[in-house]
């Protein structure tokens, strides 16, 4: 069989797997977990054990709203305890508005207003002007964004979600300035469809670049090597379907490597849809015990059967040197202590690399509606995507895949 014929009407509709057809129990005990992530109905946690913080407000109202769950509080009030927040981090962080906790926390909450349908009422203009002053190729050549440089990607999508808000919502002229970020990006894109180094696709490669597919998607530009992208980050599963450079996968290179392997939010052939369900059923029997999802189940603890995990992840990199050698670089640094927990700016607290989180809760479940959607288009209605530019947007919002570019 052409492992890369187009799917027909028939093979789309014949599947289903047991995790697609379990995502009423997942989506179930997914909500019981965020109940545990509640303090008071206005404050939210990280995890359990975390203390309360902006960013996991904003991730619990992601999760309420893929889920189609009830907010605990009217809009209004939750929308004004987001202004307030993100207002007070602005004043914290001083002349450190370029960093990525804030630019991150802003671009979070623009969404978070978004789907509440608040964003009209107060669209936090005075906090994205100021995001707007240095020009578009400044931005992104300052961060290494052409360049692939690690992390990147986060800024380059924030700067382009920052141009399309002030654009729609503050009625400034970025039109120029959204052209370029798109040319720039188009321009420089490497033999894979991503940024960086052409010698082989790594995991950091692509999903640090996934963030520029993100805007590009929302855009409505399509990317002009789709189908060297497919192939490269499909052959980047493990034997489990999971994406990460360790075993057990992660949050963020799961879902972005679904995202990627579902352009337009539709499923391109018959070889990508084998992987896809793999990918699905490993992340179904990875949710917790309490509902959630956390970042791998395999990272810790230190015992022989995941050490093993570890290296056979390496081994299976075969002759593809840059992949082995970042796969051994990952399975030897994450054997120190440093790491036996995640450490992020989004909560004081540390935790567990199989502790459930609001994040990787997230994450994981757009993953599956990524999913979901992409082998029975008629779910679309299932879901809740936010209608704004940036994580958690889906192509299906609209009448059609149509450019949305000046």
């Amino acid at each position: 069989m052409d492992t890369r014929a187009p799917l027909t009407a028939e093979t789309q509709r014949q599947g289903g797997t047991n995790a697609l057809a379990s995502l009423g129990k997942i989506r179930s005990d997914l909500s019981r977990f965020l109940s545990r992530a509640e303090v008071g109905s206005q404050d939210f946690r990280l995890t359990p054990r975390a203390d309360p913080s902006p960013y996991a407000r904003c991730f619990y109202v992601f999760l309420c709203h893929t889920l189609k769950l009830p907010f605990p509080l009217p809009s209004e009030e939750l929308a004004m305890t987001i202004r307030v927040a993100v207002r007070a981090e602005r004043q914290r962080c001083g002349d450190r508005t370029g960093d990525k906790p804030f630019r991150q926390l802003l671009t979070f909450s623009l969404s978070a207003l978004a789907l509440l349908d608040e964003l009209r009422q107060d669209p936090l203009a005075d906090l994205v002007k100021e995001q707007l002053a240095r020009p578009v190729g400044l931005e992104l050549g300052s961060h290494g964004c052409l360049e692939g440089r690690a992390g990147s990607g986060n800024q380059a999508m924030f700067v382009g979600i920052f141009l399309i808000h002030a654009r729609d919502y503050l009625g400034i002229d970025t039109h120029a300035a959204i052209e370029e970020w798109v040319r720039l990006h188009l321009a420089h894109m490497n033999r894979f469809g991503f940024w960086g180094e052409t010698t082989a696709m790594t995991h950091l490669q692509f999903q640090n670049g996934y963030h520029q597919h993100e805007l590009l998607e929302y855009l409505g530009v399509e990317n002009p090597r789709r189908e060297e992208a497919l192939v490269a980050v499909r052959r980047l599963a493990d034997r489990e379907g999971h994406f990460a450079p360790y075993p057990g996968g992660g949050g963020c290179y799961d879902y972005d490597a679904v995202f990627m392997l579902t352009p337009e939010g539709r499923l391109q052939d018959i070889a990508t849809r084998s992987t896809l369900v793999k990918t699905a059923s490993s992340i179904a029997s990875n949710q917790r015990d309490d509902g959630g999802f956390c970042e791998s189940v395999y990272v810790r603890p230190r015992s022989i059967r995941n050490l093993c995990r570890f290296a056979a992840h390496a081994i299976s990199a075969g002759r593809c040197m840059p992949l082995l050698a970042e796969r051994l670089r990952y399975g030897i640094t994450l054997q120190r202590n440093k790491h036996n927990s995640i450490h992020t700016h989004w909560s004081v607290y540390s935790r567990g690399w199989g502790e459930s989180d609001l994040w990787d809760s997230w994450f994981r479940i757009l993953a599956l509606a990524r999913i979901d959607i992409a082998l029975n288009p008629d779910h679309i209605d299932e879901w809740g995507f936010i209608d704004y530019p940036g994580i958690g947007y889906h192509p299906g919002l609209r009448n059609g895949f149509r450019r949305r570019l000046p």
